[in-house]
C-alpha cells in the first residue's frame, strides 16, 4: 500500500487544482469539510474521530455530484471503496498540510479520472467463500483484461466472473505478495489499475 500512495502523492503532485466556476471571477463558496485544511483533516483521520466520518460523508457528497455534471462520466469511483480513497487522500495531505481539502480531492479526483466507467453497467454478484461483493460488468472486464495482458489468465474475455478468474487473481496476488484469497479486495483491484508497473 506504501507504493500505491506514493504513486497517488506524485500523479497529484503534478496535477493543476480543477475549479468549478461559479461566478463571473470564478469563484464559488465552499462548505463543509472542503473548506477544512488538509492538516486538519491529517488528525482526524488518525484519530478516526467523528471529524473523520464527517469528511467521508462530504467525499462521498462531492464524488456523487461530480458523477452528476461532469460529462462523459457515470463513476468517477467505479470499484474505489470511501476508505480507500480517504486513505489515499490522508497520504497527500500528510504531504501538503497547508491546502483546503477541497484542494486535495479535486487532484485525487482528476487523478482517477482516466480509469472512471464512462458508462453504466450492469452489476454483477461474486461470492468467494464467505465474500460477497457486487461489481460492474466492465470493471470485471478491465480485471480480466488486466490478467491477461500480465499473462495469468487466458481465454476471451467476458463480463462474467468464473472460477478461472478467481484461481488467476490467486495468482496475480501471490505474484506481488498480497494475502491470496481469490477476492477483488482494494489491494488487489489497487494493484491492478493505480500501479504502473506490475509483474509477470
Amino acid at each position: 500500500m506504501k507504493k500505491l500512495t506514493n504513486l497517488i502523492i506524485i500523479c497529484c503532485t503534478v496535477l493543476s487544482f480543477q475549479s468549478f466556476s461559479a461566478d463571473t471571477n470564478g469563484k464559488f463558496a465552499v462548505k463543509g469539510a472542503g473548506k477544512q485544511s488538509c492538516e486538519t483533516y491529517t488528525k482526524a483521520f488518525d484519530a478516526k474521530s467523528t471529524d473523520y466520518y464527517l469528511f467521508g460523508g462530504w467525499l462521498e457528497g462531492f464524488v456523487t455530484s461530480y458523477n452528476q455534471f461532469q460529462p462523459n462520466n457515470f463513476d468517477i469511483t467505479p470499484w474505489q471503496t470511501t476508505e480507500l480513497l480517504l486513505s489515499l487522500l490522508k497520504s497527500y495531505c500528510g504531504n501538503n498540510p497547508e491546502i483546503k481539502f477541497l484542494t486535495a480531492t479535486n487532484s485525487l479526483v482528476k487523478t482517477l479520472f482516466p480509469i472512471r466507467l464512462e458508462q453504466n453497467s450492469n452489476l454483477v454478484s461474486i461470492q468467494i467463500g464467505k465474500s460477497k461483493s457486487y461489481f460492474y460488468q466492465e470493471i470485471i472486464k478491465r480485471v480480466k483484461t488486466r490478467l491477461k495482458a500480465m499473462g495469468f489468465l487466458s481465454g476471451d474475455i467476458t463480463n462474467s466472473f468464473t472460477k478461472e478468474d478467481a484461481i488467476a487473481i490467486e495468482k496475480f496476488q501471490k505474484k506481488i505478495g498480497l494475502t491470496v484469497t481469490g477476492v477483488l479486495d482494494q489491494r488487489t483491484l489497487a494493484s491492478l489499475f493505480l500501479k504502473t508497473k506490475n509483474s509477470k
